[in-house]
């Protein structure tokens, strides 16, 4: 099974982007007219490694979105892990025990869960390092060393822009 270290590894060994769907911009989602979304396809750096990562974004709730990477793994009865997101909030009431649906927060998998057979990253960290989608995204790319931003992301090297959705 991945230890500690490994998901560590994982999470920011160096990656490129590889695919992006839709290239520019986010598209709307399917089920719902309020969604927007994006999905990359990402190889790490030493090419041994495939993720995905998603991107859905409420564009009314604009507190409301949530940013993952899955890691593909060679095991057919697993697949993909879910590594970590970064989500925000998810409204105002809050019935969690830890009370983040209220807060920005962020999820992660870990060896223990994994030894457990849950590979949902349930491990949860209330943080401020971002407060909106963009700063969000801007911190998430760069926590998993995405390391071709320019091409997909024109702002993410800069000033985050003004207006929600830019990128």
């Amino acid at each position: 099974m991945m230890t500690n270290k490994k998901i560590d590894e994982l999470i920011k060994c160096s990656k490129a982007i590889i695919d992006a769907s839709p290239k520019n911009g986010m598209a709307p989602d399917k089920k719902s007219s309020f969604i927007i979304r994006k999905k990359l396809r990402i190889q790490s750096e030493d090419e041994q490694y495939f993720f995905d990562v998603f991107m859905r974004h409420h564009t009314m709730l604009i507190e409301q979105f949530s940013i993952g990477l899955l890691f593909k793994t060679d095991d057919k009865t697993i697949g993909k892990i879910m590594l970590i997101r970064y989500n925000g909030e998810h409204g105002q009431s809050d019935w969690s025990k830890n009370n983040h649906y209220s807060a920005f927060h962020t999820h992660k998998i870990t060896e223990e869960l994994l030894d457990k057979g849950v590979y949902e990253p349930k491990h949860i960290e209330r943080t401020d390092k971002f407060t909106t989608f963009d700063s969000a995204l801007n911190e998430f790319l760069r926590h998993v060393n995405i390391i071709n931003l320019a091409e997909y992301f024109p702002h993410a090297d800069k000033q985050l822009p003004l207006f929600e959705g830019e990128y």
